[in-house]
């Protein structure tokens, strides 16, 4: 039996439901965080005894063919089977949000009150660049997933640190399937942008999320040149993104700046130069054409495949 919640437990500035509510089976026990366009929670499946994340989309934000934008959202992100890709097996609608139960990765608790889940916690716990093997171990399954996803016609319309996820098979990627939520809020901003005098669309969120635009900007950080422009992305646009996000990796810098990685941190391969310039080429025609073509040619991968084929090859012969 679904608890009926439209009327209670959205009060907390902090997050709309709160532990002890049901989802039908599923018990909430505490909550996680919150993004640009939802909450998730942890909860336990009181049945099967098992636990999972389950993300919380306002209704608000998808307009009148929400339901139908929300269910193929799902349905996008649950056809991706792939250890690099966050696994979607389940969704639901309420009288005020949409949900999406999702496998919950536990992440590595740091301190007693914080949990790192995400590269851009890694990032934020770090402080400074990661090693480039750090750096060669991420980017490496990052682009192996998005490989998958854009050989099944999908592109990753909100692609950033916070949404690639730290598993035991390297990274998740996670949010796939969102371009339409996503859009919504962009056109907004862009419309708005371009003429100030345009009333931005009321959203209707759930109490605890804001209705200003400039609130979602952090989602538009990793944006493409394209993407910023208000054309849809295309997996050029991913690599893009994939680029800013190597940038900050290397350099731990959370913005661009004129000089090149190894300009930016001393001892740095300088072959991540050219890699890096190239991903984030203004024309997506100069950019590398596939994931695949970009993790082939990662600076100094292909040094560590050959020294550990020579370590198997020892192995063998000794």
């Amino acid at each position: 039996m679904i608890m009926d919640i439209s009327g209670m437990g959205f009060t907390d500035e902090l997050s709309s439901l709160q532990p002890g509510m049901n989802l039908g089976n599923l018990h909430i026990v505490s909550f996680i965080g919150k993004g640009a366009i939802g909450e998730v929670y942890l909860a336990q499946h009181e049945i099967l005894g098992k636990q999972f994340a389950v993300k919380v989309i306002p209704k608000g934000f998808a307009g009148e063919d929400g339901a139908e934008i929300f269910k193929q959202a799902a349905r996008v992100q649950a056809d991706l089977e792939h250890p690099n890709i966050l696994r979607i097996d389940d969704l639901g609608e309420e009288d005020m949000f949409y949900w999406l139960r999702m496998e919950y990765l536990e992440g590595e608790e740091v301190t007693e009150n914080r949990t790192t889940r995400s590269l851009e916690d890694l990032m934020q716990l770090n402080g400074g660049p990661l090693t480039e093997e750090e750096v060669q171990y991420y980017l490496y399954y990052l682009l192996v997933g998005l490989d998958h996803a854009h050989a099944s016609g999908v592109v990753h319309a909100d692609l950033k640190p916070a949404n690639i996820l730290l598993a035991e098979e390297g990274v998740k990627i996670s949010e796939l399937g969102v371009i339409e939520l996503i859009g919504h809020a962009w056109d907004d901003f862009h419309l708005l942008r371009q003429n100030p005098r345009l009333e931005p669309t009321l959203f209707d969120p759930l109490p605890g999320f804001s209705r200003a635009l400039p609130a979602l900007l952090n989602t538009f950080e990793y944006y493409s040149p394209e993407q910023r422009a208000g054309q849809p992305p295309n997996p050029a646009s991913n690599l893009f993104s994939v680029g800013l996000i190597t940038y900050r990796m290397l350099t731990g810098r959370q913005s661009l700046s004129l000089e090149l990685p190894s300009q930016a941190v001393e001892g740095l391969d300088p072959g991540w130069d050219a890699w890096v310039q190239q991903a984030l080429a203004h024309d997506p025609s100069k950019r590398f054409q596939s994931a695949s073509e970009m993790l082939y040619v990662i600076p100094g991968l292909e040094a560590q495949d050959d020294s550990d084929s020579s370590a198997e090859q020892h192995a063998d012969t000794t």
